[in-house]
């Protein structure tokens, strides 16, 4: 039992299901229908409340029960009656709020930038980017598109490489947004500091590293902050929306999911430093409710080919980008973490411009194309 259909009208049934959700240990979104009838849906683990399916149907003003069969309940795209006709759910829009008032939409239709540092190494070099980003957004009108990006706290695959600020760092960008008003995401890498990362950072990122850190995935889905959850290097698909599902099961559903690129035989004389996974943004979208952004700077490894690889991503329709940058390039020789992938923020701004462009242009005939796909039987 995942999601119900409830007629219009029924005030009471409706607290009736809140209320044995919260008993079972749920919580429950209500997507208010246009019509006659309103969906509510179960989050978390539907496990015990769906020992309650029989209670539920009688209840006065319920239509019909919905079920997901894959492992994934909470985020997933189909659901199926009793008899066996299908829902297909609606992709989820998830905001993230910004000091300066606006509010920034993955899965609304329009590309998030999501821009910045690596990592905050300076105050200079974190300040001077935020600037940079903001100004960018009110040149071209799209500041409700921008978001800071950092990392503060740093996975890194050998123990003697730098491993970034710590709570410095976090500091250089709570003193970013308030100087911009842009808001920030950055990555929690250990559930200990969930709770505290998360009552400064306006979204969580969770790297490929700790894709499968299970408590570290509850416990940031407990802050029931934005969460951007990378695909795990070697994930397949399946195992990256479970991951995601472990965030659900708290309740949190403002899931983006970030195609990062995966390990393959390909990246073995060093062309390039993952393999992108570009058909995976299709199948996210045919699978999961969640929106996804595509991260072109850890598929590339090199600062020439970053763009490429973001443009490419375009037909594939993702709901945005996460891209490391330089504030200026003789800042190069000095940052200690990916240096080579990072794009000057005057050249980033290029891939901007092009983005817009596509979606002006040419946006609308990839959509048509897709429609085709979508109605054909």
């Amino acid at each position: 039992m995942d999601i119900i259909e409830l007629e219009k009208g029924f005030s009471q049934t409706e607290e009736n299901i809140k209320k044995l959700a919260s008993e079972h240990g749920n919580s429950v979104e209500i997507i208010r229908g246009g019509a006659v009838s309103d969906t509510i849906h179960i989050i978390g683990d539907t496990r015990k409340i769906a020992t309650k399916a029989g209670y539920v149907k009688e209840l006065p003003g319920v239509v019909k029960i919905w079920n997901v069969s894959v492992p994934y309940k909470n985020i997933a795209k189909v659901a199926t009656g009793k008899n066996g006709e299908v829902v297909h759910r609606e992709t989820r829009t998830v905001e993230v709020k910004g000091p300066d008032g606006l509010v920034r939409k993955f899965g609304a239709g329009k590309h998030i930038f999501i821009v910045g540092p690596d990592s905050p190494q300076t105050e200079e070099q974190t300040m001077t980017i935020a600037k940079q980003a903001k100004a960018l957004g009110e040149k071209y009108g799209i500041l409700d598109r921008i978001i800071l990006r950092g990392g503060a706290f740093k996975p890194r695959t050998r123990p003697t490489d730098w491993r970034g600020m710590g709570w410095e760092g976090i500091k250089m960008l709570d003193q970013a947004r308030e100087a911009t008003g842009i808001p920030y995401v950055t990555e929690v890498m250990d559930h200990t500091m969930a709770e505290e990362v998360s009552k400064h950072a306006d979204m969580i990122q969770i790297g490929t590293r700790n894709a499968q850190d299970f408590e570290l995935l509850e416990a940031v889905g407990a802050t029931m902050k934005p969460v951007i959850l990378k695909r795990g290097f070697g994930n397949e698909a399946e195992e990256w929306f479970s991951a995601a599902e472990y965030i659900a099961n708290q309740g949190n559903l403002n899931i983006i999911l970030c195609e990062r690129g995966v390990k393959t035989l390909f990246i073995k004389e060093g062309y390039c430093r993952n393999t992108p996974d570009l058909n995976v943004l299709t199948h996210i979208k045919k699978k999961t409710i969640l929106p996804c952004i595509f991260d072109p700077s850890h598929v590339a490894g090199d600062d020439k080919i970053v763009i490429k690889n973001l443009l490419a991503s375009l037909p594939f329709d993702p709901d945005g980008s996460i891209t490391e940058t330089l504030h200026e390039e003789a800042f190069r020789k000095e940052q200690k973490c990916d240096a080579g992938q990072a794009l000057v923020m005057s050249v980033y701004e290029h891939a901007v411009e092009a983005i817009l462009e596509y979606e002006s242009k040419i946006q609308s005939i990839t959509k048509k194309i897709d429609s085709y796909f979508d109605n054909r039987k």
